[in-house]
Parts: C-alpha cells; structure tokens; sequence
C-alpha cells in the first residue's frame, strides 16, 4: 500500500456534487485552513507539506472519484486547524487541469443526516490515508532506497501485462521527491538493480519491465 495513489476512495459523493465542477488549473493550492471540503471529479491532486523554511515534500497523489481537505469537517464549530509560527503546513495542489466541486462544513453535515453512508464513507477512507501515511513514514525511516522503489512500482503494476511491467505515471524528480531522496541517487539505484537484472528501464519511457517478479515482489516485501 506504500507510496501508492488513491483512487475512488469516495465515489458515493460525486451523486451528491451541488453543482457544476469548476476547472482548477495545475499548480492551483488548496491550504489546510481553508473551511471547505472538495471532490475531486476528473484530475489529480497531490498532498503537500510546506515546511518553515520553504521546502516541501510531497505525501501522496489522489485520483478521480476522492475527497480532500476533508480534516475541517471532523472539527468542531468554526475551528481550523492550528498552524503557529514554525509549524509544518499542509497544502494540496492541482498537479494537472482538474473539475472540482465544493462542500461547505454545512454541505456535509446536511447531506451526512440525509446519507449517512456519505460519513461512513468519508470516515474509512480518512483512516485509510491515516494508514498510507504511517506505512510511508516508516519506509522513509528504516528501508532501502530500493525497496521504496520497488513498492512504488509494484503499486502500479499493469494488470495482465506480459512480461509484468509498471507504469511510471510521475515524473522522476517527483518519484523521487515522493520516495524520499534524491534524484541523482534516484536513478543510480535504478540502474544498478537494472544491471542485477531486476527490472529493466530506459528513462525516457514510462514503462518499467520486470524481469525477475519473485525477486522483485520479496524486495517489496510483497
């Protein structure tokens, strides 16, 4: 589950979008005090954190069919999430063109009286990304370049392929940002498992061969 995209995590919702989708261009943000709720209809979204001195890390993407910025919704009355001076931020971004519908905290908590699967929903998939976030956080901290590696690929594995390949469906400044290292040492991993014969790869393609499966699923610890 690892470094993996969500994907549908809360289609019920988009039954229930109060009105047209609004276009957000790539490179739109989306801060964590902002009050509402969004879902996204077509697109993709990444999660950021903005630390003081202006770097940021990227946590995970979202796909179709999800919600975000869903946290101000558990909150009580007006209240927003605290966010003190040197204190990591949290932002979304749009990271290509995406149709987005809004939800006040009223919306959700109307709609939730009227469907209550609606917040059963947005509460399983809240734990969700609870869990996504702390499998991430310790592969940052106790596994290898390569292992990170491979579970981001074995996340996007196309189904049915033959030979088994993946899908590298970021770019790799943003793979390795997201694995948490460097470019540079990004690619020098991958070519030396290429060299191994774990997988095979040619930068300039999207597409990753794996060329040793059972090799390369235990170093996933899949």
């Amino acid at each position: 589950m690892s470094f993996t995209e969500l994907l549908r995590q809360n289609e019920c919702w988009r039954s229930v979008a109060l009105t047209k989708p609004r276009l957000f261009r790539k490179g739109h943000k989306f801060y964590d005090n902002q009050p509402e709720m969004y879902f996204l209809v077509s697109g993709r979204v990444r999660l950021m954190a903005l630390a003081p001195d202006g770097s940021e890390k990227s946590l995970w993407y979202l796909g179709d069919g999800s919600c975000f910025n869903e946290t101000p919704m558990f909150m009580d009355g007006d209240k927003n999430i605290p966010s003190g001076q040197g204190e990591v931020r949290f932002f979304h971004d749009c990271s290509e063109d995406c149709y987005i519908c809004t939800f006040t905290r009223e919306d959700v908590h109307r709609l939730g009286m009227q469907h209550p699967e609606l917040l059963f929903n947005l509460c399983k998939s809240y734990s969700v990304k609870v869990t996504l976030l702390s499998k991430n956080a310790v592969s940052l901290c106790m596994e290898s370049h390569l292992t990170r590696i491979c579970k981001f690929l074995a996340s996007r594995i196309v189904p049915g392929s033959e030979p088994l390949r993946a899908k590298r469906d970021i770019s790799y400044r943003d793979m390795a940002d997201l694995l948490g290292m460097h470019r540079i040492t990004l690619y020098k991993v991958m070519r030396q498992a290429q060299e191994r014969g774990l997988f095979s790869f040619d930068k300039n393609s999207d597409e990753i061969f794996i060329l040793k499966p059972d090799e390369f699923y235990k170093e996933a610890h899949l």
